[in-house]
């Protein structure tokens, strides 16, 4: 298994890039938050979890993949962790 502990990831900032009515304004951006996520990779017997969670719980998700290696390049890509960031845990 591998984890990083506190990773910090800017969550938000997305425009709004569906339909409006002619006339209507178009909404703001969502609000922007900085977040310590706690993420973490396990082999669940024929393949690899990323799985993630908010310092607070109220945000998580994982997502399924065949190699570590892909899950790690999921990580990066997705939240930011480089490959030197990850602990390697018992």
């Amino acid at each position: 298994m591998k984890r990083v502990l506190g990773h910090r990831v800017m969550i938000g900032g997305e425009r709004h890039s569906g339909w409006l009515p002619k006339g209507a304004p178009t909404p703001l951006p969502t609000a922007t938050r900085d977040v310590a996520f706690n993420i973490e990779i396990e082999f669940d017997g024929s393949g690899y979890l990323l799985c993630f969670v908010s310092a607070e719980g109220d945000l998580s998700g994982d997502t399924w993949h065949q190699t570590l290696d892909d899950a790690m390049k999921a990580a990066f890509e997705n939240l930011g962790v480089r490959d030197d960031q990850w602990q390697t845990v018992a």
